[in-house]
């Protein structure tokens, strides 16, 4: 079966980074040589050499591109809340609505894993995985804030690190019970971190 390649060079690298994380959803980051690269794009060996030349190259562009994938949901998430609103049951339905999406594309999530943990020993990638997980927080610091004055940025925090706890988790579990699984866990956890109370 033959494959459509893509014209142009930002076509052609977006094309190719979505294969990654395709090949790392498979084979890990172990698997995600330029040569499988360039056999899961349908492209000619080489190619993705041409674009990125060391691994650290790919790496660092795959980290960008799966980065800004995760920013432009949570950011599309944020537009859709209605501001000033005292009840925190919409941002809370937005966001399992936005961990269930992300959870239909397994690999997008094993990919943002392990670039997170390889992100530990190379600096240059921590940038990119922080700047999702930064734009989450902005969104959830304020649900936190209306209903728990004190340390509300530390709380939203925690809860964002706990929420991409979950997403990794969810992925064990079968596919038929997954989003159940989301719906139940998310929405315990975002509900108590937020919940009315002083501590």
């Amino acid at each position: 079966m033959s494959v459509t390649r893509p014209e142009g060079t930002r076509a052609r690298q977006a094309h190719l980074l979505d294969c990654a994380i395709e090949v790392v959803g498979t084979s890990g980051l172990r698997g995600l040589t330029h040569r499988a690269l360039d056999r899961a794009a349908g492209l000619p060996e080489g190619s993705c050499s041409v674009y990125y030349r060391t691994r650290q190259a790919l790496l660092g562009a795959l980290a960008d591109h799966v980065a800004a994938q995760l920013t432009a949901d949570v950011r599309a998430l944020t537009e859709g809340l209605p501001a000033d609103d005292d009840d925190p049951s919409a941002s809370i339905a937005a966001t399992i609505g936005l961990l269930i999406d992300w959870s239909r594309t397994p690999a997008l999530i094993v990919t943002m894993s392990e670039l997170s943990l390889e992100a530990v020993r190379t600096p240059a990638l921590q940038e990119s995985m922080r700047s999702w997980r930064h734009d989450l927080v902005d969104v959830i610091c304020p649900v936190v804030e209306r209903h728990r004055k004190e340390q509300a940025l530390l709380r939203a925090q925690t809860l964002v690190a706990a929420v991409e706890g979950v997403a990794i988790q969810s992925l064990s579990v079968p596919d038929d019970e997954r989003e159940n699984y989301l719906s139940s866990t998310l929405s315990l956890l975002i509900s108590a971190m937020a919940e009315h109370g002083s501590d």
